[in-house]
């Protein structure tokens, strides 16, 4: 036993001289050896091995990116500027071709729902339940929804712009947009149980039961029970409410989906962006090599000064568009420049991303400088 003990005394005893005695030309090198991200234990490891405590500071400051902590999610409220403002759905209820399915409508104020029975989930059939909508409720402002095909043929889009109602389309990583019509689709589905079938009776039933019931987000009253004035100091009091204010040419890191398990400061990107502008309730972001995306506010933090930026943004679009330089009747496409130089042609609905059935403000500058505007560009205007 104190033979084994001599020996482990003697390893230990070598090994801290080995330490002792190793050497580094540069505070590169020990840190190469030693990877320490935290000030409280490189510095005196630098200090020990005769680096002084300012060039041991200056280094981390410099090269070393520090995970960084996810602050808590503020959610911007989701209302309507207007009265009359909906967002849409379709509830898939029947998966067969032809079979029963609706398309859901939700006042974002008023919580007031609609359910409009349709045979399948194509264009045809949208268009017919929006045509019966309009007669229910004659003075539709807006109605925001998904980029469903349905939604965005051509029959529809002109419906839309036909009843001057103002369509607006959400993207991908931005469906919380769409969260009072989500909310409202889960609680349907909460009421029957999961993926049963429900004939016109039954959604009718459960239309008129959400209709009648006390809400929590419109202080317990019921959808049928909000008056006007009670929407006008909703919108009020909503408006106020955006925790979000980042500026033009602020650093960025973007924050990801969490994983199970992973701790919160994971979930940063690497690299920092560069906010470019504000989007309604999102901002676009940028990498060096003009790439870009749209972010809501809540996915994004500050990014430290020594964050590099990101040579390009995964899955984001090729840039923004400088201006458009010319225009292809015939394939109905626009020649564009963009902010970085290059040039493309791109479908002229790429301009109209996110409110399809308006032209943008860069084709109505464009636009207003031609004498004889193409019919597929009048029909916008």
């Amino acid at each position: 036993m104190k033979a084994l003990t001599l020996n482990l005394y003697s390893i230990h005893s070598t090994s801290y001289f080995m330490f002792k005695q190793m050497s580094f030309k540069t505070i590169a090198d020990l840190y190469t050896r030693f990877p320490w991200k935290s000030k409280s234990k490189f510095i005196p490891l630098a200090k020990r091995y005769g680096f002084k405590e300012k060039e041991a500071k200056e280094y981390l400051n410099k090269h070393i990116i520090h995970d960084q902590k996810v602050p808590k999610a503020e959610y911007m409220n989701i209302y309507s500027k207007h009265s009359n403002g909906f967002q849409m759905d379709t509830f898939i209820n029947d998966k067969r071709k032809d079979g029963l399915n609706y398309l859901m409508l939700i006042n974002i104020n008023t919580r007031k729902a609609y359910s409009y029975a349709m045979n399948g989930k194509g264009a045809k059939a949208v268009l017919q339940a929006l045509q019966q909508f309009i007669k229910d409720e004659p003075n539709v402002y807006s109605i925001t929804s998904d980029q469903d095909a349905a939604y965005l043929s051509n029959d529809v889009l002109d419906f839309m712009k036909s009843n001057d109602i103002l369509y607006r389309t959400t993207e991908d990583n931005n469906h919380n947009v769409l969260g009072i019509i989500n909310r409202f689709m889960r609680t349907i589905r909460d009421l029957v149980g999961e993926n049963r079938f429900i004939d016109r009776d039954e959604m009718n039933e459960l239309i008129y039961a959400y209709n009648n019931s006390p809400h929590s987000s419109l202080n317990y009253k019921a959808p049928n029970d909000i008056t006007k004035q009670y929407e006008k100091e909703y919108i009020k009091k909503k408006s106020q409410n955006n925790p979000y204010n980042f500026q033009p040419e602020d650093r960025v890191r973007i924050v990801q989906a969490k994983e199970p398990l992973a701790k919160n400061r994971n979930r940063v990107s690497r690299n920092a962006y560069i906010v470019d502008s504000k989007a309604g309730n999102q901002f676009i972001v940028k990498s060096k090599d003009e790439s870009i995306d749209k972010i809501p506010g809540y996915r994004l933090v500050v990014a430290n000064p020594n964050v590099p930026i990101a040579k390009t943004l995964k899955g984001g679009k090729r840039g923004i568009v400088e201006k458009i330089t010319s225009y292809d009747s015939k394939k109905n496409k626009y020649h564009i420049e963009y902010s970085e130089g290059t040039k493309d042609f791109i479908p002229a609905k790429n301009m109209r991303e996110g409110a399809p059935t308006h032209l943008s403000r860069m084709e109505l500058q464009y636009w207003s400088k031609k004498k004889n505007i193409p019919t597929n560009i009048k029909r916008w205007i």
